[in-house]
């Protein structure tokens, strides 16, 4: 099957953390897949999907693991960027899944941090959710999925960071939370440059007869 599900969907309510609690509370026995966060998420916009994606970035992950969530992250920003109605995931990476052990110790992570976020995210300048300020939101969630993406230690880390922060304020339509992520992004660009001005200083140094 596919992940189709209407963004615009009347919510029922509950906060980003009481979904995540209940899952928390009823994972299943063996492996816990991207189609079951989808389940849990299927009454929320797109930001209650990004947030699910980009929260487990920002753990430490066993190598190879990050893809499982990198990858529908892309796929949710193109779609925020083309103004869908609908989140869309293919079947192949709702088969995407990480232990019950695995997940258990993400979710006991992540759900108090976030819950103390939550205190004071609330509605709000929320000309930044229209359809254009969604889309645009969605371009700059590209740029910094492929900085995510980038194969060098340390530069994955503060597009992460931004991606959290832009989730949480898409999830709560809360504007403040939007514009403290588009900082965070500003810094990402200066920091992310920085650091592969340096991976290629470094380069030229143990290889100087090669031009990067």
């Amino acid at each position: 099957m596919t992940a189709v599900v209407d963004s615009h969907e009347v919510e029922d309510g509950r906060r980003i953390t009481d979904l995540l609690t209940e899952l928390r509370d009823n994972l299943p026995q063996d492996r816990v897949s991207l189609a079951d966060l989808v389940d849990v998420f299927r009454h929320r916009a797109f930001g209650g999907f990004m947030l699910a994606m980009s929260l487990p970035t920002l753990l430490p992950l066993p190598i190879g693991m990050a893809i499982v969530f990198d990858i529908p992250l892309v796929l949710l920003s193109i779609q925020l960027m083309l103004g869908r109605q609908t989140v869309w995931l293919p079947r192949k990476l709702l088969r995407g899944s990480v232990s019950r052990e695995q997940a258990a110790r993400m979710l006991d992570k992540l759900i108090p941090r976030l819950r103390r976020l939550e205190g004071v995210l609330r509605p709000r300048m929320l000309w930044m959710t229209s359809p254009l300020g969604e889309r645009l939101i969605g371009t700059l969630c590209v740029a910094l999925c492929i900085v995510l993406m980038t194969p060098i230690p340390l530069l994955g880390w503060f597009p992460a960071i931004a991606l959290c922060v832009i989730s949480l304020g898409l999830a709560e339509r809360d504007g403040v939370m939007l514009m403290a992520g588009f900082g965070i992004s500003i810094a990402t660009v200066f920091v992310s440059a920085a650091i592969l001005a340096g991976v290629a200083e470094a380069g030229q140094a143990l290889f100087p007869n090669f031009t990067f």
